[in-house]
């Protein structure tokens, strides 16, 4: 009988301290997606869906954090097991200055022409964007005489000839639609994100991302708790 009564105690304990949280996060009454929810007491992690939706384990005193980029971070502790609603606040931001080196001189003719420098920058970026897009040709990607060649075998590759996107597709689009002050917040200096994101990507399973050339908010997700957990590593090597 004891046995019993300690069995139901410990039930009812388990039910009351560790519980699933429901929850929602919204910006004046906007759905806001994919919002980081860290329990900082058990360091779980999760992200909220399309529907600002999101589900986590915490214990009653646990504190959970709202993290996403653009919006003021958020601490809540929880009380009770009631659904959570949690209102972010967008962060103002800043246009920055534009600073004008050369004064114009009211001659049409000699002010032009700093208009025209700075659109040939524009130009020039433009151009180098495309060059690295651009995949090299054959003919260029051949050994010269006496270059070792690394021995082709059947190892493991990423990608087919059917597939819509390939690795270097995936890291382009990853780093335009995270951005890469999303990458530079994880602790990356800017020339590090591409060698950083190859690296990642050869444990994370991209098969029906490269074949359907598609990223669901679902890989999104998945791809950044794995990008916070391989950076780890990537600090390691």
């Amino acid at each position: 009988m004891k046995i019993f009564l300690f069995s139901c105690f410990l039930l009812l304990f388990e039910q009351v301290y560790s519980q699933r949280i429901n929850g929602k996060t919204v910006s004046d009454s906007v759905l806001v997606s994919q919002v980081l929810v860290v329990n900082i007491n058990s360091q779980e992690k999760t992200y909220s869906n399309s529907q600002g939706q999101f589900i986590i384990n915490a214990d009653l005193g646990d504190e959970l954090r709202f993290v996403k980029e653009g919006y003021e971070r958020k601490v809540l502790k929880i009380t009770n097991t009631d659904e959570v609603f949690i209102n972010l606040i967008k962060l103002i931001t800043e246009i920055e200055e534009v600073e004008v080196k050369k004064k114009l001189s009211g001659n049409l003719d000699e002010d032009s022409k700093l208009f025209n420098e700075n659109k040939k920058k524009v130009a020039l970026n433009n151009d180098l964007k495309v060059y690295f897009k651009t995949r090299s040709s054959g003919e260029l990607m051949k050994p010269k005489p006496g270059e070792f060649v690394q021995p082709v075998g059947q190892g493991f590759t990423i990608g087919g000839p059917d597939n819509k996107w390939g690795v270097t597709d995936l890291v382009e689009w990853i780093r335009e639609n995270l951005t890469d002050e999303y990458f530079i917040s994880l602790g990356l200096a800017f020339p590090e994100i591409n060698s950083f994101l190859y690296y990642s990507l050869q444990s994370f399973h991209t098969m029906t991302i490269l074949k359907y050339g598609y990223c669901s908010e679902e890989d999104v997700g998945n791809l950044k708790l794995h990008f916070e957990t391989s950076y780890k590593k990537f600090r390691k090597k």
